[in-house]
């Protein structure tokens, strides 16, 4: 749905000094960041108009006729005055070839549409295709100083970075002690993928003394569910791990607010918004030292970071924050410091505002 404002083109948005823009969200309009940043920019009185690459159901004759008309819509926005295409996820193959030459555009890096590289004839082309897109925008951005440092070092490129954020309204401290009970621990994802390292939660649950008062809720779908469920009955733990299922993202706050400790033992993690909202949230983090973690999750600080697929390491810290609660205080008031400094939603809104409006502030690109 196009979400529109009255402003007349090139008067200031209302909420925001910017003028207003017309911007055209490309990519999939299920994710819920998109949905959040597509919010926040209508909220200041920019025209917002959805364009939908997901795709679904198409096939390759019925991709190639949707992209036809997607870039038809595109070019309108690129057409329309003070309008920008913003790519949430870069995309590539015939769809980043086919958006060359619409201007302005910002491309939006999000993770593994960048750092996914591989050996072969098809890797190349596939590099080839996001290299010309990437020199083809007008600006970049990416969620994380590690994928900026990608972004440079695949294509030579600077991009700004412009992490997620997080609403401190909504992730917050609970305003009441928890209940008496075990320790909770926390792992919590929207799909039970081997990258995340759910697999290497269950082992160092494992290795944890028997009489160690814990519960883990994991939530997630598919993937390794089956596998896991039957992995946690062979170690014994079924009466202290709970499978939750996929969590609507606005019930991951009060789940957060529950917990005692947040875990994240990624294998890949490009950034890390659930560290970060597990912060925000007052949470000790304990998570893996790879990719953009380390840029929330502070060791010794925050949190405590141990090595990928390290369930020895992972469950020595855990034992670690079990025994000391005052530990836990700390590093969690120090995460929420870290993110209201750093990752403050309205801050990265305006950060992405001011993006949008330095394209359309310079001469259009032929």
């Amino acid at each position: 749905m196009r979400q529109s404002t009255s402003t007349p083109a090139g008067a200031p948005a209302p909420n925001s000094g910017t003028p207003r823009l017309t911007l055209g969200m490309v990519g999939d309009p299920r994710s819920v960041h998109i949905q959040r940043w597509s919010a926040a920019m209508a909220a200041r009185g920019h025209t917002v108009v959805p364009i939908d690459l997901s795709g679904r159901g198409r096939s390759a004759l019925g991709r190639v006729a949707a992209f036809v008309e997607l870039r038809r819509a595109m070019a309108r926005v690129a057409r329309s005055e003070r309008g920008v295409i913003v790519v949430h996820g870069v995309p590539d193959g015939f769809l980043a070839t086919g958006m060359r030459g619409l201007h302005p555009i910002v491309l939006h890096a999000w993770g593994a549409d960048v750092t996914t590289e591989g050996p072969g004839l098809l890797a190349r082309v596939r590099g080839r295709q996001l290299r010309g897109l990437f020199r083809a925008a007008d600006a970049i951005t990416a969620t994380s100083q590690f994928l900026a440092d990608t972004v440079r070092r695949r294509f030579g490129l600077e991009a700004t970075v412009v992490p997620f954020g997080i609403d401190l309204r909504r992730f917050r401290p609970a305003t009441a002690k928890r209940r008496p009970g075990p320790i909770r621990v926390g792992f919590v994802k929207v799909a039970l993928d081997p990258k995340y390292g759910p697999d290497v939660l269950i082992e160092a649950l494992g290795r944890l003394p028997s009489d160690c008062p814990f519960e883990v809720l994991i939530t997630g779908d598919a993937g390794l569910t089956a596998t896991l469920e039957e992995r946690v009955k062979t170690l014994g733990l079924d009466d202290r791990v709970r499978f939750l299922g996929r969590l609507p993202h606005s019930e991951v706050a009060p789940l957060l607010a529950d917990l005692d400790i947040f875990a994240m033992p990624s294998r890949r993690e490009e950034w890390g918004v659930a560290a970060a909202e597990a912060s925000a949230t007052g949470l000790p983090v304990v998570a893996s030292r790879v990719g953009g973690i380390p840029e929330i999750v502070v060791d010794g600080e925050t949190g405590i970071l141990v090595p990928p697929e390290d369930p020895a390491a992972l469950a020595g810290a855990l034992a670690t924050l079990f025994a000391d609660v005052e530990l836990r205080s700390r590093y969690g008031e120090a995460g929420r410091r870290k993110i209201e400094a750093e990752y403050r939603w309205e801050s990265c809104v305006d950060r992405m505002e001011s993006v949008y409006a330095g394209v359309v502030s310079r001469p259009r690109r032929a």
